[in-house]
């Protein structure tokens, strides 16, 4: 998902993105470390900082949030632009809809889908096409109605009718049986590849057999949506405030305060009840960094993502920090319609300029490390082992040679340096702002060229990056299941979330061969080719770096799950310390 500069979802989910808001469960077109994925890595930081990748933290001296007892207070960083699950597109967005909603299957605390409203994991045809889900009776939404197969079937077809315009639509229609015909309005809903057997029995069938098919199960866009509601409530005003969504998860929005917090209850009608133990959760919507860090000293939050400096701040005060790997990749997004983005020496150039282990070592100073490519070296290949093995390293910083080629490439545009106007748009946060202006320094230095920048709040800068309405944005992305597919079949023509309007025959005919590939190697080769043409060749996207997130928590919490592909999740065992 799309990520925020703060990062599943759009995350655009920092999810995201602030996944990251821009990076999403989801996407995460996102600006870069905005709030969200704050990261660290030993190999530069004090031995305060916990670096085992695991889902659970240490704690420090802070005691915490005070006012209320049975509350965990933890920073989200910025406002979800979408709670209701057919739209929802950035990782905030994903944050609150992993605490108060349930679908077929949920991730546990190691990051394996098991079965939620699902009485047991499903059955799969021989051809591995088609999942048959039986559904739990005692599941219940916040109306008192019971979830039914139906309220799945009424989700799906919603999500994939194009006028609803949901952005993460793609991951449904493109996958299931006469999903694309029927969003091009060429089938009738009765030849959808998704079917209520009967009041608890729901059946998917999918185009091709799908290697991450029950991790889709437990993502957003797969949730059910409660028809009754949804048609009441309408369309325009469903999950707009706390008292506009029917929920079915472990908690219950009951509070909704627009850009500053959302407050969650415990869900006793939640089919996992009796396991949930910390009883209200607030998110709050911290934009400043600093801010942030006086909260968790004056006992007003229980967790909070840091920046580099905080990092070593805490490591001077010998508090203790967590961090983990978040399967984040941060990369400049090209508008390639704008004259002179068009030509990709142009969009190469622009990345080649920036020194992205300098950004690492001396801006974000937080563990993350330089991009190889555009898949982070953390996600699942072919074999059992990392895709990155395969794909290996496709591109390097080369600021020496940036300029040469910047000219080269405007010259085939008819342009040159004089002409180049272009717009660096970012988040408003304070550390978006801060690498927005290394950004700016490096494209001075090294090209001889200005660049405007221009902050604004994350969800203006998402819907101006679904409109086209941008030069150049750092984005970043959280992967919604663990395979390569996620961050790659989003550039195709007309994926929603291709907000750099990236066009090419060949990589879309690369993606639609790696779906309809069952051998694993040969799947990854075609995946492979994708990334390569990509990045390397017409760089659509230039991959800056892969992000790690390092927080800091109070002692009021322990056992809170976070990882790349949670970034909260109370439901796995987390306590409130007495």
């Amino acid at each position: 998902m799309k990520k925020s500069n703060m990062k599943r979802k759009v995350f655009a989910v920092l999810l995201a993105g602030i996944m990251m808001a821009s990076m999403a469960a989801c996407n995460s077109n996102t600006d870069t470390n905005s709030n969200s994925n704050s990261n660290s890595n030993s190999n530069n930081q004090s031995s305060s900082v916990t670096n085992d990748n695991s889902n659970t933290e240490t704690v420090n001296n802070y005691p915490g949030t005070a006012d209320d007892a049975e509350m965990v207070t933890v920073d989200l960083r910025a406002e979800p632009k979408d709670i209701n699950s057919i739209l929802c597109q950035d990782a905030a967005g994903s944050d609150v809809l992993r605490l108060c909603m349930a679908g077929l299957m949920k991730l546990d605390g190691n990051d394996k889908p098991v079965p939620d409203l699902a009485e047991d994991y499903p059955t799969v045809s021989e051809d591995g096409k088609t999942y048959t889900f039986k559904i739990r009776q005692d599941a219940k939404w916040t109306n008192g109605e019971p979830v039914t197969a139906n309220d799945f079937v009424f989700a799906y077809k919603t999500i994939m009718t194009k006028e609803v315009a949901s952005v993460y639509g793609f991951i449904m229609y493109e996958n299931i049986l006469n999903g694309q015909e029927f969003y091009d309005g060429t089938v009738d809903e009765s030849e959808l590849g998704v079917k209520a057997l009967d009041e608890y029995t729901l059946e998917v069938t999918f185009v091709n057999p799908l290697p991450y098919a029950e991790h889709l199960f437990s993502f957003s866009t797969y949730l059910p949506v409660n028809q009754k509601a949804y048609e009441e409530i309408g369309p325009d005003l469903y999950a707009k405030d706390a008292d506009k969504i029917v929920t079915n998860g472990p908690y219950k929005i009951t509070e909704w305060v627009h850009d500053d917090h959302i407050t969650f209850e415990k869900n006793d009608d939640y089919v996992d009840a009796a396991n949930i133990e910390v009883p209200k959760v607030k998110f709050l919507m911290m934009k400043d960094a600093n801010a942030r860090m006086n909260a968790l000293k004056g006992g007003q939050i229980d967790c909070i993502n840091l920046t580099g400096e905080q990092i070593e701040q805490l490591a001077k005060e010998n508090q203790t920090t967590t961090s983990y790997f978040d399967n984040g990749n941060w990369y400049l997004q090209f508008n390639t319609t704008r004259k002179g983005l068009d030509n990709p020496k142009v969009r190469r150039a622009l990345g080649m300029a920036i020194d992205n282990q300098a950004l690492c070592d001396s801006v974000l100073k937080d563990g993350s490390v330089p991009a190889t490519g555009l898949v982070p070296p953390t996600i699942a290949g072919a074999n059992d082992k990392k895709y990155a093995e395969a794909v290996g390293t496709i591109l390097q910083s080369d600021t020496a040679g940036a300029k040469a080629l910047l000219e080269e490439g405007l010259a085939e545009a008819g342009m040159t340096v004089a002409d180049l106007k272009l717009t660096y748009m970012t988040d408003d946060t304070s550390n978006a702002q801060k690498t927005a202006a290394y950004f700016q320094q490096e494209w001075k230095k090294n090209l001889g060229i200005e660049v405007e920048i221009t902050p604004m709040p994350f969800k203006s800068r998402l819907n101006a990056m679904n409109e086209g309405n941008f030069d150049i944005v750092m984005a970043g992305w959280a992967p919604d299941y663990n395979d390569a597919m996620t961050y790659l079949d989003m550039f195709m023509t007309t994926n929603p979330n291709n907000s750099g309007r990236y066009k090419s025959e060949t990589y879309d005919q690369l993606i639609v061969e790696a779906r309809q590939e069952v051998d694993p190697v040969a799947r990854q080769e075609k995946l492979v080719q994708a990334e390569k043409l990509l990045v390397a060749e017409d760089t659509a996207v230039y991959p800056l770096y892969f992000s790690r997130v390092t927080y800091a928590n109070s002692q009021k919490i322990t056992g809170m799950t976070r990882s790349g592909f949670q970034e909260f999740d109370f439901a796995d065992g987390a306590k409130i310390a007495k």
